[in-house]
């Protein structure tokens, strides 16, 4: 076997003799050696260089934007988790991987985050929850808690919410702070119900109440007798505090008639003409006598029902 070996080296050197002592033999080896230099340097070009581009600016491009811009140099995209951005409007590139200017594969994908937009969201609704319920509420929707000042409230008992600062459903961002109103439940002092009562019963009851009534009254158009008392704010049986105003809605009473003359007519006939028109009479000296004079005199304006007095001769 060595003797074969060294047969086959010394036949091979001998054919690299004849070949390297021919000119044109010379010429092919180093044609063929530059043949693989090149194929060998191209390849390390493209494996190490040549198959890589720069990836292009999408951020701050709208999605459709960026799509086309892809599109057009080849990409492929992919999409991460979107993320809401005060300044970028929905859609719009917020970031993207490999960033502008990295080296990728021509073909390549690049993934982009896209924005949501600016967060809004409503502001809960806590009101008729305990403080600490609300409270834990408005923390979870990423809101800062302040408290307001207190009021009574008929409906909801002490420290429960009555009501926001924005109004539950107002559109805020995160962080934006909510200020909520809590009941102190029920004042301690119950309207009365003065419907019906004449103005002077009703100044009476407020005072003894120390509830202050509202001057003057409002007078109304009213088949109530005058002063009596047609309506009131707030309503009965609404809790204030002492001191609080009352507003009274009074009648002006009906409106006014003309007092029909019955002088000179017989007494009854006097008597039934004014009865006649709702006015309740009273008569003086001879019954059966004519009448002489009356009091309202004819024509004058009087409430109905207004007691009318003749006298009959």
């Amino acid at each position: 076997a060595a003797e074969e070996g060294e047969s086959l080296w010394s036949r091979l050197s001998a054919l690299r003799a004849k070949v390297m002592g021919n000119p044109r033999g010379r010429m092919a080896v180093i044609a063929a050696v530059v043949v693989l230099c090149l194929v060998a340097a191209g390849g390390g070009w493209w494996f190490g260089v040549g198959r890589y581009t720069v990836a292009p600016q999408l951020v701050t491009l709208s999605k459709a934007d960026a799509e086309a811009q892809a599109a057009r140099a080849g990409f492929t995209l992919a999409y991460a988790e979107p993320r809401y951005d005060e300044k970028v409007p929905k859609d719009g590139v917020l970031a993207q991987n490999p960033v502008s200017a990295a080296r990728i594969l021509k073909g390549g994908t690049i993934t982009l985050t896209l924005s949501l937009g600016p967060e809004r969201f409503p502001v809960p609704d806590v009101v008729g929850k305990e403080f600490e319920l609300a409270e834990a509420d408005l923390l979870d929707a990423k809101l800062v808690v302040a408290k307001g000042t207190a009021r009574y409230d008929d409906n909801l008992p002490a420290n429960v919410v009555v009501d926001t600062n924005p109004k539950v459903g107002t559109e805020v961002k995160p962080g934006d702070k909510v200020t909520v109103i809590l009941s102190k439940g029920k004042a301690p002092i119950s309207v009365p119900n003065l419907a019906g009562k004449s103005l002077a019963e009703a100044r009476t009851i407020l005072a003894q109440l120390g509830l202050v009534l509202v001057e003057p009254p409002t007078y109304k158009d009213s088949d109530k007798p005058r002063d009596e008392v047609l309506g009131q704010s707030p309503a009965d049986g609404t809790g204030v505090e002492r001191g609080a105003k009352v507003t009274l809605e009074v009648s002006k009473g009906p409106p006014l008639v003309p007092v029909p003359r019955v002088m000179d007519l017989p007494c009854q006939q006097a008597k039934q003409v004014l009865e006649s028109q709702g006015f309740p009479v009273v008569i003086q000296f001879n019954p059966n006598g004519i009448t002489r004079f009356q009091n309202p005199p004819e024509n004058t304006q009087v409430p109905p029902g207004t007691q009318v007095t003749i006298g009959c001769l």
